[in-house]
């Protein structure tokens, strides 16, 4: 049914309207985790316009998204990689007949920039910025051909912020290779205007704006408003709740009172679905969904539960984890209030081994000399590092 639909929409015009709406559906789907009804949208797109790129470019996107949340999402690499390279030869195809196509160049483009994120992924970071610089080269020809064609704008802007964002040296090192320096301002000036009128791009300029607010800015009341919308439209998203859940903790952390329940309530809702599904998330969501609610249970006063998912948490989490500093301090904490104090200086020690977020350190020296006693330090330094999860 969904394929005749698309073959009567696409016959009916000779506009790309009834093109672009059903790559929005898709989107869409995908954004919502419904990963088979995307598929079927973009198969059928393919089956109903084989030599052209979108359905192609579709069905990798749709492949990477759900990559990114799964534990074992190594095993769409080779279809993603397929997919785009069937659009990168349909969109050259094309261009040899019109080299003044702007809507394929943006489309060539877009390939790039998929394959520069699987590369920059899976550990060839060479490959990544190869394929990173062609995607630029491509979507900067595409604006010179058609400076209205919103959507080549958001892989501009993307990078531009991020380059602008980087740390003093790598900004020297892109200097060196003659890479652009970025610009703050007028990466979000540009995402903002795809998230207006954009029609490929838009709703990830949308989602790109909420990842920015948590993760770079660190503005974590923006961030959970932002995400609080994207969960509204995308219900059966996990990762928009996982986000949400991540903006409610970063408030926590700087002292909001309200949201203490919320991170037990929603850890525990986010592992419930992803339970339901048969999915087993990805690492650094599935142990840091332990580490919230243990924080929850902390401040709530229910020490048990605290225990039992921080001890899940340091027992799984990767070595490098940011918050194994301060999950040792609070189980070093708990041990303290319940006298078992040779307990509790093994984890302050432990504390020394990890990074020393929110002064977690200076915390833990504290209390190898004097036994913590149930009262909290009234502020500690920000945490100013950006931790974006392994997702470019």
């Amino acid at each position: 049914m969904l394929l005749l639909d698309l073959c009567s929409i696409v016959n009916a015009s000779r506009t790309h309207s009834p093109r672009q709406h059903a790559v929005r559906q898709g989107i869409d789907y995908m954004l919502d985790e419904r990963y088979a009804l995307s598929h079927a949208v973009f198969d059928s797109l393919i089956s109903v316009e084989p030599e052209r790129p979108e359905g192609y470019l579709g069905k990798a996107l749709s492949y990477w998204n759900e990559s990114m949340l799964l534990a074992n999402g190594e095993r769409f690499v080779d279809s993603v990689d397929h997919l785009t390279g069937r659009a990168i030869k349909l969109s050259e195809r094309a261009l040899k007949a019109d080299n003044n196509n702007a809507e394929m160049v943006f489309l060539l483009g877009k390939a790039y920039g998929l394959r520069a994120g699987l590369a920059l992924i899976h550990g060839s970071p060479i490959d990544g910025v190869l394929y990173g610089l062609k995607c630029r080269d491509f979507l900067e020809e595409t604006i010179r051909l058609n400076p209205n064609l919103a959507d080549a704008y958001f892989g501009l802007g993307l990078a531009e912020y991020v380059a602008a964002r980087q740390p003093r040296f790598l900004r020297m090192v892109s200097r060196l290779l003659s890479l652009p320096d970025g610009d703050r301002k007028r990466g979000l000036e540009r995402l903002e205007r795809v998230a207006r009128e954009g029609i490929y791009t838009q709703r990830h300029a949308v989602s790109s704006r909420a990842y920015i607010a948590l993760y770079y800015e660190k503005d974590y009341e923006d961030a959970r408003r932002r995400f609080a919308d994207l969960h509204l439209r995308y219900p059966h998203s996990l990762d928009y709740r996982i986000r949400y859940l991540d903006a409610l903790f970063g408030l926590t952390i700087q002292g909001r009172q309200g949201h203490r329940q919320a991170l037990i309530d929603s850890a525990r809702s986010i592992r419930r679905l992803a339970e339901e599904r048969n999915w087993n998330l990805n690492r650094w969501s599935r142990t840091k969904l332990d580490f919230i609610e243990g924080f929850g249970h902390y401040l709530t006063g229910n020490p048990d539960a605290a225990i039992d998912r921080l001890e899940i948490y340091t027992a799984e989490a990767t070595k490098k984890s940011w918050l194994l500093g301060p999950a040792h301090l609070i189980l070093g904490k708990l041990a303290d209030l319940r006298n078992n104090r040779d307990h509790a200086v093994r984890h302050y020690r432990r504390v020394r081994k990890y990074e020393n977020v929110w002064g977690v350190h200076e915390e833990a020296d504290a209390y190898l000399v004097q036994p913590f006693t149930g009262e909290e330090p009234v502020r500690r330094p920000p945490d100013t590092v950006r931790r974006y999860p392994e997702k470019p």
